[in-house]
């Protein structure tokens, strides 16, 4: 399970990072100096002007200069410069399963908290209520990603956690213990305000439900694990 997590994140990343050539002049001085940035204006037996990286101008006569040439540099691009900060997601939505389920489709309300930050990678931590056989708390590690910064900014959607049982016993002849539970898809921000979206989410969810059942009449105990794969349909709002 770790390994496919790994595969899944560094596949979410890949298209972050890019590797870009870019050309750049450089003036070598006779006293071994370098300078490299764009070159503003060359003056024959005058002088050489040029803008460095931090956007310093460099003014140098031509009596000092060894050698004028243009590099390549191999720079590393981050695509966006995404706006980052706290943010919270809160979504109400729908669990969708078989006809031939007990629940077909269980309602689900969710928050997360968390920090995007400036490459569009979100990571919080989610929790809610979800209405199982039992009513169930589901805890997550939020992670998502944004493709872009725009008004309708498509998102990769990555949650794991526990499901935790709003109890612990039923008339003394059932107890629950809860199960594994986890998400992946992909949702949109539809931005409608500066600091607020519409998030609309389409997942595939698998969870473990565990519980036992005890007949005291022949003082024996059962053990059961209902596993759902459900298609998850949420419907909420972004503010960050």
């Amino acid at each position: 399970m770790a390994r496919k997590i790994s595969i899944l994140l560094s596949l979410l990343l890949v298209p972050l990072i890019s590797l870009i050539a870019q050309n750049n002049d450089q003036v070598t001085l006779k006293n071994g100096s370098v300078i490299r940035g764009n070159i503003i204006e060359i003056i024959p037996e005058g002088n050489v002007t040029i803008d460095d990286a931090a956007g310093n101008t460099w003014v140098f006569s031509m009596s000092e200069v060894g050698q004028i040439s243009q590099v390549e540099e191999t720079i590393i691009s981050t695509g966006d410069n995404f706006k980052h900060g706290w943010a919270n997601m809160t979504s109400i939505g729908f669990l969708v399963g078989s006809q031939n389920s007990m629940q077909v489709a269980p309602f689900s309300l969710i928050t997360s908290f968390g920090y995007k930050n400036s490459l569009g990678i979100y990571t919080g931590l989610a929790t809610g209520i979800e209405t199982l056989n039992i009513n169930h708390i589901p805890v997550f590690i939020d992670l998502q990603y944004f493709l872009r910064d725009k008004e309708v900014t498509p998102v990769f959607i990555l949650r794991g956690g526990y499901a935790i049982p709003s109890k612990i016993s039923s008339d003394n002849y059932y107890s629950y213990s809860g199960g594994i539970a986890g998400s992946i898809g992909v949702g949109l921000k539809i931005r409608s305000k500066e600091n607020f979206a519409w998030d609309v989410g389409l997942m595939y969810r698998y969870m473990q439900v565990s519980y036992s059942e005890y007949y005291d009449w022949n003082d024996q105990e059962y053990e059961y694990t209902d596993i759902l794969n459900r298609i998850e349909i949420r419907l909420g709002f972004y503010l960050n």
